[in-house]
């Protein structure tokens, strides 16, 4: 990768919270974002509340995230250095008028002392110069639900992290799943039980937290033997699970992107996925849409994708095309440049 032409930037990440699992969406986005930074050369320091760095020392200091307390954080940010800039990763689900309920009046910290992560969002948005959101719709929620101007508000969609594929993988009859297999919004009991249903081959990998949520997927699966748990597995194990599976399902009940899917189709997967909310803004209508809570919709979906397939490698194509790492890294630092006024 080439390094950018002028001058080079020095940035600090924060996470409003403790990341408990090494796999989850924020902390992923914020590794994914600093790799592609300094791959052009740029300077990004991770930091957490054991740190403290000269915060002016920074071109920009880059919130990801949001939790309680982040409106103290970004006031007191925004007073040792004054380009700041929010990555708030919102996925909603609720729709946009209950969101912003919850992000604007729930909590009345000025007259009773209250707040909640929802409306402490709300209490920093006048901070941040400038934020970044991965879809169309978290642009909405931005501007809707915080009344952040449009000008304000840049769209950088997430690339996919893993390195390209030369050519197009031989593959196997299965659907892969891989996330945090126990969150609600992920819809496995559903996945799984469509698999019961249509027969389809089934694999499923990603973090377990304890002896609880194991026994929860052992007692899920049952004796179906056409369901397999791969287990949590390195980063090795899920390229090779890309490059054979047949389909990728990802029939999330609510969803900010969906790394896994894009990467997934990147290695030749056919996708199946919610439509509920902005991960089918990424496909422009490459992927089998179904309602996450239709087993039948699910099940019908992934066996069409197996026996027919859709768009591959049509979809390889456009993902290598339009989500590489350079050319959103390129424009994530070149609009941050721009709002700082460097």
């Amino acid at each position: 990768m080439r390094k950018i032409k002028g001058p080079l930037m020095k940035y600090c990440f924060v996470i409003p919270f403790q990341c408990i699992s090494p796999k989850g969406g924020v902390k992923v986005q914020a590794e994914m974002w600093k790799a592609g930074l300094e791959k052009l050369g740029h300077s990004v320091t991770m930091t957490g509340s054991w740190d403290t760095p000269e915060w002016s020392s920074f071109d920009a200091i880059i919130i990801f995230g949001y939790a309680p307390g982040v409106a103290f954080l970004a006031e007191l940010l925004s007073k040792e250095n004054p380009h700041l800039v929010m990555a708030p990763i919102i996925d909603p689900q609720w729709a946009g008028f209950i969101y912003k309920f919850f992000v604007k009046y729930w909590g009345a910290k000025r007259f009773l002392g209250l707040s909640s992560q929802y409306h402490d969002l709300w209490l920093a948005r006048k901070f941040p110069c400038l934020w970044l959101v991965r879809s169309e719709e978290e642009r909405h929620m931005v501007n809707y639900a915080l009344e952040i101007p449009q000008d304000k508000i840049v769209k950088i969609p997430l690339h996919y992290r893993i390195p390209s594929l030369e050519g197009f993988p031989q593959k196997e009859d299965f659907c892969f799943h891989a996330s945090r297999l126990k969150s609600a919004n992920k819809n496995v009991p559903r996945l799984v039980e469509a698999a019961k249903k249509y027969g389809f081959n089934l694999k499923l990998a990603g973090h377990l937290m304890g002896d609880s949520e194991r026994a929860w997927l052992n007692e899920l699966i049952g004796d179906a033997k056409n369901i397999e748990y791969v287990g949590e597995v390195s980063e090795n194990e899920l390229l090779e699970y890309y490059k054979r599976a047949k389909v990728f399902a990802m029939p999330s009940l609510f969803e900010g992107v969906g790394m896994v899917a894009l990467e997934g189709a990147a290695y030749g997967c056919e996708i199946v996925l919610t439509n509920f909310g902005a991960p089918k803004e990424y496909y422009d209508g490459r992927a089998i849409l179904v309602d996450p809570k239709s087993v039948d919709e699910i099940g019908l979906g992934i066996t069409k994708a197996m026996k027919e397939g859709f768009s591959q490698p049509e979809l390889k194509n456009y993902i290598e095309a339009n989500y590489s790492e350079e050319a959103l890294m390129r424009e994530l630092n070149e609009k941050i440049a721009v709002a700082i006024g460097n």
